[in-house]
This record gives C-alpha cells, structure tokens and sequence, in this order.
C-alpha cells in the first residue's frame, strides 16, 4: 500500500513538472520554489508510515469463578494444613534447618511468580497491581530471612519463624484485595 502511494505521488510529481516544463510556463499561483516544496512535503509524507497509537489499558471484567480460583490457590498455601506455609511451620517447629533450605530455594518462583502472578493479573487498577506487587516482593524477602536463618551456622528458630509470620502477613494482605475486583458475576 505503501509502495503504491508513493509511486502514485511519483507520477503525479513528475507530470506535472514535464507538463511545466514543456509549455514553457510556471503555474500561475505557484513558483518554482512553492511548487518543489510542495512536492517535497508530499513525497516526505508519503514515506512515514502510519503511526500506531496504543489504547489505554483495558479494563478486563473476569468471571467470579476465575478470581476465586486464583485467590483460591494463594489461600490454600497460606492456610491449608498441606499448603507451604504449613510446610515451613512444619519444619521450623521440627528444627529442620535443611528442609528449609531446600523448600524455600523453589517455593519463591511456586507461591510468588506462579499463583499471586496470576491473581495480580486480575487486579484492575495499575495502583493496586503496584500495592500487590509490594506484597509479592515482601513475600520473596520473606522465604530470603528464612533461608538466611537456616543456614548452617546460623540457624535460628526464632528469627524463621519471625519471617514465616511476616509471609503469613503479606500473603493475608494480598489476598484482601481481591474484594477489590469487579466480577461479571
């Protein structure tokens, strides 16, 4: 489409040049100098293509069933007897320093990037997917304090379970936005 505008202003340009140049006279409203202007904006339009311009974010209205399930999952790991929290407690009450080492190695990138990862999605406004990801990063310093107080060495029971609290707490805070989202239901 392009390539045919500009071929088109081409022809047009140069027929009009050959035709005043052949009859020996200029147009009557147009000097040389306003006439090769003129052609020139037209050929430099003629090259820069459209613009593409960006709507605003859209605000997606998701079924209740959808957000459910997605806060569904964050809460299952923060109160369920199987979830991981449970599981640090678990460890942290059994004084199992390696167990936590090695859980809280993957359960970053499990509880953080997978599940509020997706329940963040649904949030609707940029300021709370803002307020959410505060509580997202929380929880990665959180799973760091209980990493760092199991390591060998270091191991201090009352400083995991500090940190297992305070994921307790960002998750929680997490979770009561989704009584901010607008559902289709």
């Amino acid at each position: 489409m392009k390539s045919s505008v500009t071929i088109s202003l081409l022809l047009l340009s140069s027929y009009t040049v050959s035709s005043a140049a052949f009859s020996g006279q200029q147009p009557e409203s147009q000097s040389r100098k306003a006439f090769l202007q003129t052609t020139a904006s037209i050929f430099g339009a003629s090259l820069i293509g459209p613009t593409q311009t960006w709507a605003a974010e859209e605000i997606v209205i998701p079924e209740k069933a959808v957000v459910k399930q997605a806060f569904d999952e964050v809460r299952y790991e923060v109160t369920d007897p199987n979830g991981g929290v449970t599981y640090l407690q678990q460890k942290a009450d059994e004084k199992d320093f390696a167990g936590l080492m090695e859980f809280t190695k993957t359960y970053d990138l499990e509880l953080r990037k997978l599940k509020m990862g997706k329940a963040k999605k649904l949030l609707q406004s940029k300021e709370l997917k803002e307020e959410a990801t505060g509580y997202a990063n929380g929880v990665t310093f959180d799973l760091i304090g209980i990493n760092r107080n199991s390591r060998k060495g270091q191991e201090n029971v009352d400083g995991v379970n500090k940190y297992i609290q305070e994921l307790r707490d960002d998750a929680n805070k997490f979770l009561n936005l989704e009584s901010t989202i607008k559902t289709l239901d």
